[in-house]
């Protein structure tokens, strides 16, 4: 009787199993074929420092890599600033399967489809109910917004699958033990990156402003000093690397014209607009006496709503609407599960047992965008300038795209294609051509092509940088500092002034010094190999849901000859 009633149990979950499955092949599928972009490339790097040093050091004694010129470095030319988790996660993953793409964003990858099982595991339990369960596993396996997430090497799925252990960790806390438990999925949560100590913060707030949070009061804040000793230490010690990245809001005016922006932003990879007409709808049937959602629906949906708005009042005190617009969602990428499981929940209420509404509102939110806010804003401009506007919104190239979830597709297609970009050209051209040891200068996405070629790189820390001095004093190869002896030079015309010097600087410098250029390669700019974020995402065959520069200029490859010695 008991294995038959256990039988049945796991049955009732076999809808599940198969959506589970499903995510896997998108999640896992050719997961290293594409190479690292810029930031993927920056986890990898200093994760392969670590196998060698036992800590991030921006140099390992043949490159320096900081793409924020030395702001993220103490003296002894560790980064800081950047939380350590992920880059001890990918090292631990280096040291089992290698260092290579595969192996970079797999522990990542992995979370991300953790975070799936996780999130139908919280709202089966918050509504006992497995189709509200269902519907956000599918919104999440779904969301392409959260499979570019998951397919990156970078902290994103590690921050949706800690976030979500956090809230149901908290949920749970009654006891001695699950208060330790709290404390340490808050501290990994901060490490893995500093956003992570806002819902620490909403939750502890919760337990004063809300009655049924009682219970979790005594244990939440029994676990706050540890939380504090572990995370607020570091905003000290890596100051510099979170100013550099950081611009505080000037105006009350600016702040509200960031907090709609970073909406926005959610809005255009999240179901929110759908989660707040189906809210409507509740509450109407509220005001008419019919009450559908549970008393732990609503705390769970309160937790959630809490978490949103202060992750818009955080963003808003610290980034530039024109930095949402590019950024996203990614600091916050935990939105994309909590605002599934809400989906979820709702969805299940409002249609009350009726299988076409439910039905078809899964339709709605998985297969088409009505649930964003893309399709409402097809008429605003398709190429802002977020830098000369309050606000900006990401509006689709064609009106299909806006409207169907077509993204589904490309990226389905494009786990079975390979799309290689400029970086991708840049490396094989160096593998064929240039020896072990030969120095390249270039001017964008460093950290990958050292990644990938492992050939040292020169002009990586200017005068005027701050770690100048620090790196003189480390007594760095002079190549770090200028051209001498470069053999090579792969140039992105496209960010000519991305590092503050352009090309006739350099060129001129090094034909001053008695080299020779020889122009060898000419490459079409792509841009990004592997762009987390859908809005500047490139599918294979040059394919953009959204509007993106034209006519990028052309990257080159030099080859530079100096006179031989007397």
């Amino acid at each position: 009787m008991k294995t038959s009633d256990a039988f049945g149990s796991l049955r009732q979950h076999l809808p599940f199993a198969l959506i589970a499955v499903i995510a896997a092949g998108l999640i896992f599928t050719n997961l290293g074929s594409d190479y690292l972009w810029a930031d993927e490339g920056d986890t990898a790097v200093l994760a392969s420092n670590i196998l060698k040093f036992g800590v991030p050091k921006a140099w390992d004694g043949v490159t320096f890599m900081d793409s924020d010129f030395g702001a993220r470095e103490n003296e002894q030319l560790v980064m800081v600033s950047s939380p350590w988790v992920q880059y001890y996660v990918a090292a631990a993953s280096f040291l089992v399967f290698g260092q290579n793409t595969f192996a970079a964003r797999f522990p990542f990858a992995l979370a991300g489809w953790m975070s799936i099982l996780l999130g139908y595991f919280i709202v089966w339990q918050i509504t006992v109910n497995r189709w509200a369960a269902f519907f956000a596993a599918v919104l999440l396996g779904l969301s392409v917004q959260f499979l570019l997430y998951s397919r990156q090497s970078r902290y994103y799925a590690l921050s949706m699958l800690v976030t979500c252990l956090l809230i149901w960790t908290f949920f749970q806390m009654k006891s001695f033990r699950e208060s330790v438990l709290f404390a340490v999925l808050a501290i990994l949560l901060f490490h893995i990156h500093p956003i992570g100590i806002v819902p620490v913060g909403v939750l502890a707030i919760l337990t004063l402003l809300h009655r049924p949070f009682a219970a979790q009061r005594p244990w939440l804040w029994l676990a706050l000093p540890g939380i504090v000793a572990f995370t607020i230490p570091w905003f000290v010690f890596a100051r510099t690397g979170y100013t550099e990245n950081a611009v505080l809001v000037p105006s009350i005016r600016d702040f509200f014209a960031r907090f709609a922006q970073y909406l926005i932003e959610c809005a255009s990879v999240t179901p929110l607009v759908g989660i707040v007409v189906l809210s409507v709808v509740l509450w109407s049937q509220w005001r008419l006496g019919i009450r559908l959602l549970s008393c732990r629906e609503r705390d769970f949906l309160l937790v959630i709503v809490a978490v949103i708005l202060s992750y818009a009042i955080t963003m808003a005190l610290t980034q530039r609407s024109a930095a949402l617009w590019v950024t996203g969602a990614r600091y916050t990428s935990a939105i994309i599960p909590l605002v599934a499981m809400a989906a979820g929940i709702l969805v299940v209420n409002v249609a009350h047992h009726r299988a076409f509404v439910w039905v078809s509102l899964l339709f709605i939110f998985a297969f088409t965008n009505l649930a964003q806010i893309t399709p409402w804003v097809l008429w605003a401009d398709k190429n802002p300038d977020p830098e000369n506007k309050i606000v900006a919104v990401h509006v689709p190239k064609r009106m299909v795209d806006g409207l169907v979830a077509t993204g589904s597709l490309l990226f389905v297609r494009d786990l079975f294609r390979s799309n290689p970009g400029t970086l991708a050209a840049s490396c094989e051209f160096l593998r064929k051509n240039a020896r072990p040891g030969e120095v390249v200068i270039t001017n964008y996405e460093s950290e990958p092509l050292y990644f990938h070629t492992r050939l040292p790189q020169a002009m990586k820390i200017m005068r005027q940088d701050t770690i100048y001095e620090r790196a003189r004093r480390h007594g760095l190869p002079e190549y770090v500092f200028g051209v001498d002896h470069a053999r090579w030079v792969v140039w992105r015309f496209n960010w000519d002034d991305y590092l503050g010097i352009r090309w006739p600087d350099v060129s001129d410098h090094l034909l001053a010094e008695g080299a020779r250029l020889n122009d060898v390669a000419e490459i079409k700019e792509t841009a990004w190999e592997n762009r987390e974020n859908i809005h500047f995402h490139r599918f294979s065959g040059d394919k953009y849901l959204f509007p993106h520069g034209a006519n990028l200029q052309a990257a080159h490859i030099f080859r530079v000859d100096w006179p031989a010695g007397p």
